[in-house]
């Protein structure tokens, strides 16, 4: 498999940061950035809709488990 370069310094190593310095918008999100020199090679959503339907749905599981368990007992 290739390696990820950075198209502006060919650095490979990258990190997320907080993007805290935009304007115009409400949204939190991150900035996925080379290491080397800081340019901004993608973005991700600082609310990540799948880990939070995940635990949704693990929430919803255990409160039907105890329902369930309420109903069985009765």
């Amino acid at each position: 498999m290739a390696q990820s370069r950075c198209i502006k310094c060919g650095g490979s190593n990258f990190e997320v940061v907080h993007a805290n310095n935009l304007e115009g918008t409400t949204r939190a999100v991150l900035f996925v950035q080379c290491m080397d020199c800081g340019s901004v090679v993608g973005v991700l959503d600082f609310l990540n809709m799948s880990v939070k339907i995940e635990r949704l749905k693990n929430d919803l599981r255990i409160m039907v488990e105890k329902l369930l368990d309420r109903i069985t007992v009765n």
